[in-house]
């Protein structure tokens, strides 16, 4: 359990100041996923990553798989 919550925290920080990806809840990552913003996923399977990256504008958002899921169960 001290591992996942230890790697959980250095994605946060990664994610953080990373300008590859915005963190967002989960929440907005399934309103970004139903949106006619046109997306592509870029998940990161290693890392348990789940990612949509906005064709126009190139953002890339990110959530923990873990999360995505939580409150679904």
């Amino acid at each position: 359990m001290a591992a996942a919550t230890m790697r959980e925290a250095n994605f946060s920080r990664h994610g953080a100041t990373s300008p590859s990806g915005r963190i967002v809840g989960p929440a907005e990552f399934r309103n970004l996923l139903v949106s006619h913003r046109r997306m592509v996923r870029v998940d990161r399977r290693a890392e348990q990553v789940r990612g949509l990256q906005d064709l126009d504008t190139g953002e890339v958002f990110l959530i923990d798989e873990r999360r995505l899921l939580e409150g679904r169960r």
